[in-house]
């Protein structure tokens, strides 16, 4: 086998696709859903092509960096109202967000020319900390605000996916406020980016990051309109080398069960009004929700104590 990380020959070993780290965080998400294969299995999601010493030595400080992040700061949920200030390493975000893609990727036999020698080089050696330029990274609280109970969709504490789907104009068009009348818009048209290479998405529990890694050859006037598009049209604060941000809401009612949308900021404005419309006349479904979801974390700690990670 030619290890995927440092191209020599060598015998494979497993590597977690998120790293086993931030598996641990999370013993209650036992199973693993490949939508992609139509599969659900007790199992890590690994990828077979990483020799030993990449595997445990040269990209181990990766993991080692997003396991104390998320434990620091995403293992609590927030509230639909909260921010979230977060220090940060910006490199090691952009390395650990791009090795997780990257593995996926060589998971579904994607093709992965982005991740050249300069990229391969920037992930295994500790010593770069100078953040990619071609490489913008965006993230947001993930809060359920919606009627609908985690578990009534599986646990989606743990997800990611390839290409995340950026919609250039709110999914509801208007609400009639006279009769409640919720009209969808009939054209839902995409946010097309110039010079795009790779995007992915990924949910850590209560965090949501978006990296959008642009091609090699992008111009300064291309990244800097399509970054302000990313950080004025989206409800995602985009990180920086300043190494600190604050959070917070990045998803609604539907964006939050519809993992791979990207809804507008006034797109997400629009379905908060939905959402208020809903509790004010009923406030009793905000009052069952609230009883439901403390119930499945009881549930949730009860599953996490049965399958302990080793």
């Amino acid at each position: 086998m030619i290890c995927a990380y440092c191209k020599k020959e060598a015998k494979p070993t497993k590597e977690h696709i998120i790293s086993s780290g931030i598996l641990d965080l999370f013993p209650e998400c036992f199973l693993t859903i490949d939508s992609n294969r139509g599969k659900i299995y007790p199992a890590d999601p690994v990828v077979n092509d990483v020799c030993s010493v990449c595997n445990n030595h040269r990209i181990s400080y990766i993991d080692s960096y997003a396991k104390n992040f998320i434990n620091q700061y995403f293992i609590s949920k927030y509230g639909v109202h909260d921010t979230l200030d977060i220090n940060f390493d910006y490199t090691l975000i952009q390395k650990m967000l791009l090795k997780y893609a990257f593995n996926d990727m060589r998971s579904k036999k994607e093709n992965t020319d982005f991740f050249d020698e300069g990229i391969l080089n920037f992930l295994m050696n500790e010593g770069e900390t100078v953040p990619l330029k071609n490489v913008t990274v965006l993230a947001g609280l993930a809060v359920n605000n919606s009627p609908a109970p985690d578990f009534m969709f599986g646990n989606q504490k743990l997800q990611w996916c390839q290409s995340p789907i950026f919609l250039s104009n709110s999914i509801v068009d208007y609400i009639n406020y006279g009769t409640g009348q919720v009209h969808i818009r009939e054209s839902r048209e995409l946010e097309i980016f110039e010079s795009l290479a790779i995007s992915y998405l990924f949910r850590f529990n209560s965090v949501q990051f978006i990296i959008v890694c642009w091609d090699k050859g992008i111009t300064e006037e291309i990244l800097e309109k399509n970054n302000a598009i990313l950080k004025l049209q989206y409800p995602y604060t985009m990180l920086s080398d300043s190494n600190t941000a604050t959070l917070s809401r990045c998803t609604s009612e539907t964006t939050y069960h519809l993992f791979n949308l990207i809804d507008v900021t006034w797109g997400q404005s629009i379905f908060d009004e939905i959402t208020a419309m809903r509790n004010g006349a009923d406030p009793s479904t905000k009052t069952s929700f609230e009883k439901l979801t403390k119930e499945w974390e009881i549930q949730e700690r009860k599953l996490a104590e049965e399958h302990k990670r080793n």
